[in-house]
C-alpha cells in the first residue's frame, strides 16, 4: 500500500467549555471524503484528577503493520545504510503489530502526565490521502521534492510584521536619498 505525506499536529485547550464534537466531526468529514486518513489521534482530557483518553485510527492491524515497516525502514536505512532498513522495517512493523507506531505513544505519554486539570489536548497524526495521486505525478515525471514547507496564520502575520518593516526601512532610505539630492 502506498502511504501520502504523514503530519503530526499537537493541540491544547486551557479547557474543556469547547469540546462539543466540532472537532471529531470535521475529522470525520476530511476522512470519509478520503482527504485525509487518521493514522493515530489521541484525546486526553483532565478533570478533577481523573484523565480520559479516547485514542482512534482509520487504520487497520495491516496497513498499520505495514506502515510501521515502511516508516521503521526509512528510519533504519538513515541510521545504517541497507542493514538498518531491514532491521528497521522487521522493529517498525513489531512495534505495529503490539498496537501502535511509537509516536503516540512516546508523546502521548508527556501529554497525559503534564496536562493541567481541566484542560485537554490533542495528537493528531494524519496521512494526507489526497497527496498521493499528485507524488506519484510528479515521480513519474521525473521531479523530486526540493522544499516542503507548511505555512500557518501565525507565519503570514511574521511575514507582513517582517514586509512592513522593510517597506518602512524603504520609505526611510528613499526620504533621506531625496533630502541629501535638494541639499
Amino acid at each position: 500500500m502506498v502511504f501520502g505525506p504523514i503530519q503530526i499536529f499537537a493541540f491544547g485547550f486551557p479547557d474543556t467549555a469547547g469540546f462539543e464534537g466540532r472537532i471529531a466531526e470535521e475529522l470525520i468529514k476530511l476522512s470519509d471524503a478520503g482527504t485525509i486518513r487518521i493514522v493515530d489521534a489521541l484525546a486526553v482530557v483532565a478533570e478533577a484528577d481523573e484523565v480520559d483518553i479516547l485514542r482512534v485510527s482509520d487504520l487497520d492491524e495491516e496497513q498499520r503493520e505495514e506502515l510501521g515497516m515502511q516508516m521503521g525502514a526509512l528510519m533504519g536505512l538513515g541510521m545504517a545504510g541497507l542493514e538498518g532498513m531491514i532491521a528497521g522495517a522487521e522493529a517498525g512493523a513489531e512495534i505495529a503489530e503490539e498496537g501502535g507506531l511509537g509516536i503516540v505513544e512516546a508523546i502521548g505519554e508527556e501529554f497525559i502526565e503534564n496536562l493541567p486539570d481541566g484542560s485537554a489536548a490533542i495528537l493528531l497524526i494524519i496521512e494526507h490521502a489526497w497527496a498521493v495521486p499528485l507524488r506519484e505525478a510528479v515521480v513519474d515525471a521525473g521531479g523530486i521534492l526540493i522544499g516542503n514547507q507548511w505555512i500557518g496564520a501565525q507565519d503570514l502575520v511574521a511575514l507582513g510584521a517582517a514586509l512592513g518593516i522593510a517597506a518602512e526601512m524603504e520609505a526611510e532610505a528613499e526620504a533621506e536619498a531625496e533630502a541629501e539630492a535638494e541639499d
